[in-house]
Protein backbone atom coordinates (compact mmCIF):
# COMPACT_ATOMS: atom_id res chain seq x y z
CA UNK A 1 0.00 0.00 0.00
CA UNK A 2 0.96 3.79 -0.53
CA UNK A 3 -0.07 6.39 1.18
CA UNK A 4 1.08 10.29 -0.47
CA UNK A 5 1.17 13.24 2.16
CA UNK A 6 1.07 16.59 0.77
CA UNK A 7 4.28 17.75 2.82
CA UNK A 8 4.19 21.89 0.84
CA UNK A 9 2.56 22.93 3.50
CA UNK A 10 4.68 22.18 6.11
CA UNK A 11 8.16 22.93 4.19
CA UNK A 12 8.33 26.69 5.49
CA UNK A 13 10.77 28.07 8.06
CA UNK A 14 8.12 30.51 9.02
CA UNK A 15 5.17 28.22 9.86
CA UNK A 16 1.65 29.71 11.25
CA UNK A 17 -1.00 27.62 13.69
CA UNK A 18 -2.23 24.96 10.03
CA UNK A 19 1.71 24.72 9.16
CA UNK A 20 2.85 23.86 12.42
CA UNK A 21 0.00 21.10 12.35
CA UNK A 22 0.89 20.02 9.04
CA UNK A 23 4.72 19.62 10.43
CA UNK A 24 4.16 17.71 13.63
CA UNK A 25 1.75 15.46 12.15
CA UNK A 26 3.93 14.48 9.22
CA UNK A 27 7.27 13.74 11.73
CA UNK A 28 4.47 12.20 14.21
CA UNK A 29 3.14 9.87 11.74
CA UNK A 30 6.78 8.49 11.18
CA UNK A 31 7.04 6.96 14.21
CA UNK A 32 3.08 5.48 13.81
CA UNK A 33 2.79 4.12 9.97
CA UNK A 34 4.10 0.26 10.03
CA UNK A 35 7.54 0.03 8.12
CA UNK A 36 5.01 -2.29 5.38
CA UNK A 37 3.57 0.70 3.59
CA UNK A 38 5.20 2.92 1.49
CA UNK A 39 4.88 6.83 2.13
CA UNK A 40 5.34 9.41 -0.12
CA UNK A 41 6.14 13.23 0.66
CA UNK A 42 5.06 15.50 -1.92
CA UNK A 43 6.63 18.78 -1.58
CA UNK A 44 7.42 22.13 -4.01
CA UNK A 45 10.89 22.07 -3.11
CA UNK A 46 13.30 20.44 -1.17
CA UNK A 47 12.45 19.53 2.81
CA UNK A 48 13.49 21.42 4.98
CA UNK A 49 16.14 19.60 7.83
CA UNK A 50 13.43 18.97 10.59
CA UNK A 51 11.33 17.35 7.94
CA UNK A 52 14.07 15.07 6.64
CA UNK A 53 15.97 13.79 10.02
CA UNK A 54 14.02 10.25 11.29
CA UNK A 55 12.99 9.46 8.17
CA UNK A 56 11.71 5.78 8.27
CA UNK A 57 13.67 3.27 5.14
CA UNK A 58 9.82 3.15 3.88
CA UNK A 59 9.46 7.01 3.22
CA UNK A 60 10.79 8.94 0.19
CA UNK A 61 10.47 12.49 -1.34
CA UNK A 62 9.19 13.46 -4.43
CA UNK A 63 9.41 16.78 -5.21
CA UNK A 64 7.29 18.31 -7.76
CA UNK A 65 9.54 21.44 -9.44
CA UNK A 66 7.06 24.31 -10.29
CA UNK A 67 8.20 27.90 -11.21
CA UNK A 68 5.46 29.74 -9.97
CA UNK A 69 4.88 30.88 -6.55
CA UNK A 70 0.78 30.01 -6.94
CA UNK A 71 -0.66 26.97 -8.31
CA UNK A 72 1.25 24.25 -7.62
CA UNK A 73 -0.91 21.95 -5.94
CA UNK A 74 -3.65 22.60 -8.43
CA UNK A 75 -1.66 21.85 -11.51
CA UNK A 76 1.65 20.18 -10.43
CA UNK A 77 0.93 17.97 -8.02
CA UNK A 78 -2.58 17.11 -9.99
CA UNK A 79 -0.77 16.47 -12.30
CA UNK A 80 1.14 13.45 -10.38
CA UNK A 81 -1.76 12.64 -8.83
CA UNK A 82 -3.22 11.49 -12.44
CA UNK A 83 -0.28 9.87 -13.47
CA UNK A 84 0.85 8.00 -10.38
CA UNK A 85 -1.64 8.18 -7.98
CA UNK A 86 -1.24 6.31 -4.37
CA UNK A 87 -3.44 4.08 -2.73
CA UNK A 88 -4.46 6.53 -0.08
CA UNK A 89 -3.71 10.64 -0.35
CA UNK A 90 -3.33 13.10 3.18
CA UNK A 91 -4.08 16.23 2.87
CA UNK A 92 -3.35 17.77 6.20
CA UNK A 93 -3.24 21.57 5.08
CA UNK A 94 -7.09 22.05 3.91
CA UNK A 95 -6.32 22.06 0.37
CA UNK A 96 -6.90 19.44 -2.41
CA UNK A 97 -5.02 19.01 -6.06
CA UNK A 98 -7.69 18.99 -8.66
CA UNK A 99 -7.26 15.04 -9.34
CA UNK A 100 -6.91 13.43 -6.47
CA UNK A 101 -7.05 9.67 -5.79
CA UNK A 102 -10.94 8.58 -4.62
CA UNK A 103 -9.44 7.64 -0.57
CA UNK A 104 -8.08 11.14 0.07
CA UNK A 105 -8.55 12.24 3.78
CA UNK A 106 -8.42 15.92 3.93
CA UNK A 107 -7.97 18.31 7.63
CA UNK A 108 -10.38 20.97 7.28
CA UNK A 109 -9.27 23.73 10.69
CA UNK A 110 -11.84 26.21 10.26
CA UNK A 111 -14.35 27.93 7.91
CA UNK A 112 -13.36 31.46 9.02
CA UNK A 113 -14.01 32.79 5.43
CA UNK A 114 -17.59 31.76 5.80
CA UNK A 115 -18.16 34.01 8.72
CA UNK A 116 -15.89 36.53 9.31
CA UNK A 117 -16.07 37.87 5.25
CA UNK A 118 -14.24 40.84 5.97
CA UNK A 119 -11.25 39.28 7.23
CA UNK A 120 -10.64 38.19 3.56
CA UNK A 121 -10.27 39.45 0.47
CA UNK A 122 -11.98 38.66 -2.61
CA UNK A 123 -9.83 36.35 -4.91
CA UNK A 124 -8.65 34.80 -1.33
CA UNK A 125 -12.21 34.14 0.05
CA UNK A 126 -13.20 32.85 -3.27
CA UNK A 127 -10.92 30.03 -4.06
CA UNK A 128 -11.08 29.08 -0.49
CA UNK A 129 -15.11 28.73 -1.11
CA UNK A 130 -14.35 26.45 -4.11
CA UNK A 131 -11.66 24.93 -2.51
CA UNK A 132 -13.62 23.47 0.66
CA UNK A 133 -16.78 22.50 -1.74
CA UNK A 134 -14.08 20.56 -3.29
CA UNK A 135 -13.16 19.03 -0.58
CA UNK A 136 -16.76 17.99 0.99
CA UNK A 137 -17.41 16.72 -2.66
CA UNK A 138 -13.70 14.61 -3.20
CA UNK A 139 -12.66 13.65 0.20
CA UNK A 140 -13.32 10.21 1.85
CA UNK A 141 -12.64 11.40 5.34
CA UNK A 142 -12.89 14.82 6.81
CA UNK A 143 -10.84 15.38 9.96
CA UNK A 144 -11.12 18.24 12.34
CA UNK A 145 -9.53 19.58 15.53
CA UNK A 146 -12.51 20.31 17.46
CA UNK A 147 -15.86 19.03 18.08
CA UNK A 148 -16.80 22.88 16.92
CA UNK A 149 -15.13 23.02 13.96
CA UNK A 150 -17.01 19.36 12.60
CA UNK A 151 -20.18 21.08 14.18
CA UNK A 152 -19.31 24.16 11.55
CA UNK A 153 -18.70 21.93 8.44
CA UNK A 154 -22.26 20.15 9.09
CA UNK A 155 -23.65 23.57 9.42
CA UNK A 156 -22.27 25.07 6.68
CA UNK A 157 -22.90 21.65 4.62
CA UNK A 158 -25.66 20.19 6.09
CA UNK A 159 -25.59 17.47 3.20
CA UNK A 160 -22.24 16.01 4.34
CA UNK A 161 -22.35 12.52 6.29
CA UNK A 162 -21.15 13.12 9.78
CA UNK A 163 -19.45 10.09 9.77
CA UNK A 164 -17.02 11.50 7.21
CA UNK A 165 -15.89 13.28 10.03
CA UNK A 166 -13.36 13.09 13.21
CA UNK A 167 -12.01 14.96 15.44
CA UNK A 168 -8.50 14.92 15.84
CA UNK A 169 -7.31 17.71 18.25
CA UNK A 170 -4.12 19.44 18.20
CA UNK A 171 -1.45 19.34 20.46
CA UNK A 172 1.87 21.29 21.43
CA UNK A 173 5.25 20.97 21.32
CA UNK A 174 6.50 19.50 24.20
CA UNK A 175 10.26 20.18 23.44
CA UNK A 176 9.73 23.58 23.44
CA UNK A 177 6.41 24.86 25.33
CA UNK A 178 6.72 23.94 29.03
CA UNK A 179 7.75 25.96 32.52
CA UNK A 180 11.05 27.20 33.11
CA UNK A 181 13.42 27.08 36.01
CA UNK A 182 13.92 31.31 36.82
CA UNK A 183 18.09 30.31 36.08
CA UNK A 184 16.54 28.93 32.27
CA UNK A 185 15.16 32.43 31.16
CA UNK A 186 16.43 34.54 29.11
CA UNK A 187 15.60 37.80 29.82
CA UNK A 188 18.17 38.95 26.72
CA UNK A 189 14.83 38.46 24.79
CA UNK A 190 12.96 40.72 26.57
CA UNK A 191 16.00 43.59 26.18
CA UNK A 192 15.66 43.10 22.56
CA UNK A 193 12.34 44.21 22.29
CA UNK A 194 12.77 46.91 25.04
CA UNK A 195 10.32 45.08 27.15
CA UNK A 196 10.90 46.39 30.36
CA UNK A 197 7.13 46.12 32.51
CA UNK A 198 5.10 43.36 33.05
CA UNK A 199 3.28 42.27 30.08
CA UNK A 200 -0.18 40.69 28.39
CA UNK A 201 1.31 38.72 25.53
CA UNK A 202 -0.61 38.06 21.98
CA UNK A 203 0.52 34.58 19.86
CA UNK A 204 -0.70 34.57 16.31
CA UNK A 205 -1.14 35.85 12.99
CA UNK A 206 -1.48 39.55 12.93
CA UNK A 207 -4.52 39.99 11.25
CA UNK A 208 -7.92 42.07 11.75
CA UNK A 209 -10.04 38.47 12.10
CA UNK A 210 -7.49 37.84 14.87
CA UNK A 211 -9.06 41.27 16.73
CA UNK A 212 -6.17 42.72 16.97
CA UNK A 213 -7.65 45.93 16.61
CA UNK A 214 -9.72 45.20 19.60
CA UNK A 215 -7.23 43.96 21.81
CA UNK A 216 -5.21 47.54 21.37
CA UNK A 217 -7.79 49.45 21.97
CA UNK A 218 -8.90 47.46 24.79
CA UNK A 219 -5.57 47.71 26.05
CA UNK A 220 -5.55 51.40 26.01
CA UNK A 221 -8.32 51.77 28.52
CA UNK A 222 -6.28 49.17 30.36
CA UNK A 223 -3.20 50.85 30.53
CA UNK A 224 -4.24 54.13 31.87
CA UNK A 225 -4.78 52.17 35.26
CA UNK A 226 -2.38 49.64 35.13
CA UNK A 227 1.21 50.34 33.91
CA UNK A 228 1.71 47.47 31.56
CA UNK A 229 3.31 46.66 28.06
CA UNK A 230 1.25 44.61 25.28
CA UNK A 231 3.29 42.11 23.28
CA UNK A 232 2.42 40.81 19.74
CA UNK A 233 4.02 38.11 18.45
CA UNK A 234 3.45 37.10 14.43
CA UNK A 235 3.65 38.08 10.94
CA UNK A 236 1.39 40.15 9.17
CA UNK A 237 -2.05 39.32 8.11
CA UNK A 238 -5.11 40.91 6.13
CA UNK A 239 -5.64 43.84 7.61
CA UNK A 240 -2.27 44.51 8.73
CA UNK A 241 -2.00 47.87 7.49
CA UNK A 242 -5.14 48.36 9.87
CA UNK A 243 -3.60 47.79 12.61
CA UNK A 244 -0.27 49.48 11.78
CA UNK A 245 -2.36 53.00 11.92
CA UNK A 246 -4.20 51.89 14.87
CA UNK A 247 -0.84 51.58 17.21
CA UNK A 248 0.66 54.59 15.28
CA UNK A 249 -2.29 57.12 17.01
CA UNK A 250 -2.39 55.05 20.06
CA UNK A 251 -1.60 56.83 23.07
CA UNK A 252 -0.51 53.99 24.33
CA UNK A 253 2.20 53.04 21.19
CA UNK A 254 5.69 53.13 23.04
CA UNK A 255 4.20 50.15 24.92
CA UNK A 256 2.96 48.48 22.16
CA UNK A 257 5.42 46.18 20.84
CA UNK A 258 5.44 43.89 17.50
CA UNK A 259 8.23 41.14 17.37
CA UNK A 260 7.81 39.61 13.90
CA UNK A 261 7.99 36.03 13.47
CA UNK A 262 9.79 33.92 16.76
CA UNK A 263 11.07 30.79 16.92
CA UNK A 264 9.56 28.21 18.75
CA UNK A 265 12.33 28.52 21.32
CA UNK A 266 12.11 32.16 21.86
CA UNK A 267 8.65 32.33 21.49
CA UNK A 268 8.41 29.94 24.84
CA UNK A 269 10.92 31.71 25.93
CA UNK A 270 7.93 35.19 25.71
CA UNK A 271 5.60 33.04 27.18
CA UNK A 272 7.86 32.02 30.32
CA UNK A 273 8.34 35.45 31.25
CA UNK A 274 4.90 37.09 30.76
CA UNK A 275 2.09 38.10 33.37
CA UNK A 276 -1.22 37.35 31.00
CA UNK A 277 -1.76 35.48 27.56
CA UNK A 278 -4.60 37.11 26.09
CA UNK A 279 -6.46 35.51 22.88
CA UNK A 280 -8.69 37.82 21.17
CA UNK A 281 -10.21 36.20 18.42
CA UNK A 282 -13.19 36.56 16.24
CA UNK A 283 -12.57 32.93 15.12
CA UNK A 284 -10.87 30.03 15.61
CA UNK A 285 -11.20 26.42 14.36
CA UNK A 286 -8.70 25.50 17.36
CA UNK A 287 -6.64 27.69 19.07
CA UNK A 288 -3.72 26.21 19.44
CA UNK A 289 -1.76 29.19 20.80
CA UNK A 290 -3.78 28.83 24.09
CA UNK A 291 -2.21 24.91 24.49
CA UNK A 292 1.11 26.56 24.40
CA UNK A 293 0.60 29.40 26.77
CA UNK A 294 -0.86 26.58 29.60
CA UNK A 295 2.10 24.32 28.76
CA UNK A 296 4.39 27.25 29.57
CA UNK A 297 2.40 28.14 32.59
CA UNK A 298 0.93 30.69 31.46
CA UNK A 299 -2.98 32.07 32.49
CA UNK A 300 -5.13 32.75 29.84
CA UNK A 301 -8.12 35.00 28.55
CA UNK A 302 -9.78 34.31 25.25
CA UNK A 303 -12.64 35.38 23.30
CA UNK A 304 -15.95 32.95 23.61
CA UNK A 305 -18.23 32.06 21.23
CA UNK A 306 -16.01 29.54 19.22
CA UNK A 307 -13.55 26.98 19.52
CA UNK A 308 -11.74 28.37 22.44
CA UNK A 309 -14.34 27.23 25.29
CA UNK A 310 -14.03 23.73 23.99
CA UNK A 311 -10.10 23.81 24.19
CA UNK A 312 -9.42 26.12 27.19
CA UNK A 313 -12.33 24.94 29.22
CA UNK A 314 -12.04 26.04 33.33
CA UNK A 315 -8.51 27.00 32.80
CA UNK A 316 -9.47 29.87 31.09
CA UNK A 317 -11.46 33.49 31.82
CA UNK A 318 -13.33 34.41 28.62
CA UNK A 319 -14.95 37.44 27.15
CA UNK A 320 -16.71 38.66 24.51
CA UNK A 321 -14.59 39.55 21.99
CA UNK A 322 -17.05 42.45 20.26
CA UNK A 323 -17.12 44.43 23.97
CA UNK A 324 -14.05 46.43 24.46
CA UNK A 325 -14.77 47.14 27.67
CA UNK A 326 -15.41 43.53 29.27
CA UNK A 327 -11.53 42.89 27.38
CA UNK A 328 -10.35 45.25 29.33
CA UNK A 329 -12.23 44.54 32.48
CA UNK A 330 -11.33 41.24 32.30
CA UNK A 331 -7.51 41.93 31.61
CA UNK A 332 -7.44 44.24 34.98
CA UNK A 333 -8.86 41.94 37.06
CA UNK A 334 -6.65 39.21 36.02
CA UNK A 335 -3.96 40.86 36.26
CA UNK A 336 -4.38 42.80 39.81
CA UNK A 337 -5.40 39.19 41.12
CA UNK A 338 -2.23 36.82 41.85
CA UNK A 339 -4.19 34.46 43.40
CA UNK A 340 -6.81 33.70 40.21
CA UNK A 341 -3.71 33.35 38.22
CA UNK A 342 -1.81 30.73 39.71
CA UNK A 343 -5.77 28.80 39.83
CA UNK A 344 -5.73 29.04 35.83
CA UNK A 345 -2.18 28.52 35.34
CA UNK A 346 -2.33 25.46 37.47
CA UNK A 347 -5.68 24.43 35.90
CA UNK A 348 -3.93 24.99 32.27
CA UNK A 349 -0.86 22.77 33.14
CA UNK A 350 -3.27 19.97 34.30
CA UNK A 351 -5.44 20.31 31.09
CA UNK A 352 -2.74 20.14 28.50
CA UNK A 353 -1.59 16.29 29.66
CA UNK A 354 -4.94 15.23 27.90
CA UNK A 355 -2.74 16.45 24.57
CA UNK A 356 -0.03 15.27 22.70
CA UNK A 357 0.97 14.92 18.51
CA UNK A 358 1.73 11.04 19.26
CA UNK A 359 -2.15 10.49 20.42
CA UNK A 360 -2.88 13.01 17.38
CA UNK A 361 -1.04 10.84 15.03
CA UNK A 362 -1.78 7.67 16.13
CA UNK A 363 -5.72 8.43 15.46
CA UNK A 364 -4.67 9.96 12.17
CA UNK A 365 -3.45 6.75 10.97
CA UNK A 366 -5.96 4.71 12.40
CA UNK A 367 -8.11 7.14 10.06
CA UNK A 368 -5.63 7.00 7.16
CA UNK A 369 -5.71 2.70 7.34
CA UNK A 370 -9.67 2.78 7.29
CA UNK A 371 -10.04 1.99 10.89
CA UNK A 372 -12.47 3.99 13.66
CA UNK A 373 -10.90 5.78 16.58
Amino acid sequence: MVIGIEANHANKEHRTGVENYCWQIINNLKKQISSDTRVILYTQRPLLPGLVENMPINWEVKVLKWPFYKLWSQIRLSLEMFLNPPDIFFAPGQLIPFFCPKNTTVTIHDSAFLVNKKAYNFLGRFYLIWMNKRIIKCAKNILTPSEFTKKETLRLYPYLLPEKIFVTPLAYDKNFYHCLNLDERDVNILKKFDITKPFLIYLGRLEEKKNILGLIKAFSFFKKEVDAQLVLVGGPGVGFEKIEKEIEINPCRQDIILTGWLTEKETAQMLNQATVFVFPSFYEGFGLPMLEAFACGLPVIAAKGHSLEEIGKEATIYFDPNNIAEIKEKMKIFFADENRRLICKNSGLELVKNYSWEKTAINTAKILNGLQI
